[in-house]
């Protein structure tokens, strides 16, 4: 009965994400409705309904976002507006529009936009109630590998020594007859006969009792401290005494809360650039403007977060893939760069093996020598759709997206390999993004030398979650 409750519990609260979930999707699609008729910001003509038919979250996203700017600018004087932003509200809009879509981590990590200035997103979790069988209380049960948590099984390890005969008395009785066996260096040696009595391979004689727990094994020979020996049974879990033994799990809604802060950035430029590109280059200042805050604020999106995730990728050992052919009797350099797949599907195992999940990458992010030599790859493909503007998908790799990163952030013979969980209500991935507004400019200063300063900032949050679905592949003697 109470695993029946539990499973509803668990349906229950499943369902309510799946609601909130929906719910907030039919928002954002009222707002990409919106926003597609907006005039002069290059979302009409059905731009906005194509990256939403290649990428639904991310134009949920925008639209969220652009929504936030809006409701931010409705707040402000027509003073603090012409202050702030020298340009018009909707240029300020336009400069997301032409930023946001470009920006590589809502595509490699988890990202949302807030609704309100502390958002929360929630994620379901079981986790064991109890230490036992290998488990630990309080762990996530999909991380763990504890086997026999859901049974009667036991395993008692026995410390070995210089001699032939052992005694003691097993963690939890009583046993069931008939479930007893007995473990060297790993290998089943013998068994009970149900009446007490053990024998088998090397035991010249053995005995156990069943309600204390007790036994003696003689063996032929002596073992030595360096073998292992281990008594593994099966507890009766009917006994009342032994009730705190069954496994239990606990289901519960976890939230991470998310609180906008700005993340500032500032850049100047002199009064003489904005006459030459006014008269002499025919260009109109504001557009260059438009331009130049929409790359930088793609860039600064995509570092802050690549940043955060090589360093988290520090939780454990690089794989190291050695590109010296000729040492590794290959053929050629195209040759043996095939077998660098190896070396990433390795390195993502490490997660698997951590996790349980996350054996292949859903993405690459590599440094700049690095992605020169993926090219070299039979499986790999160039894709020249997103500017080569800071961090930038350059390719696919066996259908994993390659980005290239510059090597102040990832080293240029590194490769990040990053899991993440595309389902929807998953929220599962290495970091999430939250984004509030996008952009917000702060007053323009000019000085007497005849050059204006200005800053721009996001608002939103960033946190790291799972570090473990991070990996590392370091190519050596890369020419």
């Amino acid at each position: 009965m109470r695993r029946i409750m539990e499973e509803k519990n668990v349906a229950r609260m499943q369902e309510q994400i799946n609601e909130q979930i929906n719910t907030r999707n039919g928002i954002a699609d009222r707002l990409v409705e919106k926003w597609s008729h907006k005039e002069g910001l290059e979302l009409n003509k059905g731009q906005l309904y194509d990256l939403y038919n290649n990428n639904k979250s991310k134009a949920r996203n925008l639209a969220i976002v652009m929504e936030n700017e809006e409701r931010h600018l409705k707040s402000l004087t027509e003073t603090q507006i012409s202050n702030a932003f020298i340009s018009t509200p909707q240029t300020v809009v336009k400069v997301i529009r032409l930023g946001y879509p470009n920006s590589i981590r809502g595509d490699v990590f988890t990202e949302y936009a807030m609704t309100t200035t502390k958002d929360t997103i929630y994620k379901i979790e079981t986790t064991y109630d109890r230490s036992v069988r290998g488990a630990t209380a309080g762990a996530v049960t999909y991380e763990s590998v504890a086997d026999r948590y859901a049974s009667e099984i036991e395993e008692y390890s026995i410390t070995t020594s210089a001699t032939t005969t052992f005694t003691g008395t097993v963690d939890v009785y009583p046993l069931r007859p008939y479930t007893v066996t007995v473990y060297l260096d790993g290998a089943p040696i013998g068994s009970d006969n149900g009446s007490g009595t053990i024998s088998g391979t090397g035991i010249s004689s053995g005995v156990i009792d069943y309600t204390t727990g007790v036994y003696t094994i003689v063996f032929s020979s002596a073992l030595a401290s360096t073998n292992t020996l281990v008594l593994a049974y099966s507890e009766n879990s009917e006994v009342s005494t032994l009730y705190a033994q069954q496994g239990q799990f606990n289901i519960q809604l976890v939230g991470y809360d998310f609180r906008a802060h700005p993340y500032p950035l500032g850049f100047s430029w002199s009064k003489m650039a904005e006459l030459q590109m006014d008269s002499g280059l025919n260009q109109n200042a504001e557009e260059v403007l438009i331009a130049a805050a929409s790359d930088e604020l793609k860039k600064s999106l995509d570092f802050q977060a690549i940043n955060m995730a090589n360093g988290a990728s520090k939780w454990t050992s690089a794989v190291t893939f050695n590109t010296d052919w000729a040492g590794a009797g290959a053929d050629s350099d195209k040759a043996h760069c095939q077998s660098v797949s190896k070396a990433l599907r390795n390195a993502s195992q490490k997660t698997y093996d951590a996790l349980q999940r996350g054996g292949r990458a859903t993405s690459y992010l590599a440094g700049s020598k690095a992605c020169t030599y993926l090219t070299m790859h039979d499986a790999f493909k160039y894709d020249d759709a997103m500017p080569s503007v800071g961090a930038y998908k350059m390719g696919v790799l066996q259908n994993i997206p390659v980005y290239q990163v510059p090597s102040s952030i990832v080293a240029e013979n590194d490769i990040l390999c990053v899991y993440k969980n595309n389902r929807e209500d998953a929220n599962d991935s290495a970091l999430t993004i939250a984004s509030y507004v996008p952009m917000y400019r702060t007053q323009t200063l000019e000085h007497p030398n005849f050059y204006k300063e200005s800053a721009l900032a996001f608002f939103g949050d960033m946190k790291l979650q799972t570090k473990q679905y991070i990996t590392r592949v370091t190519l050596s003697n890369l020419a």
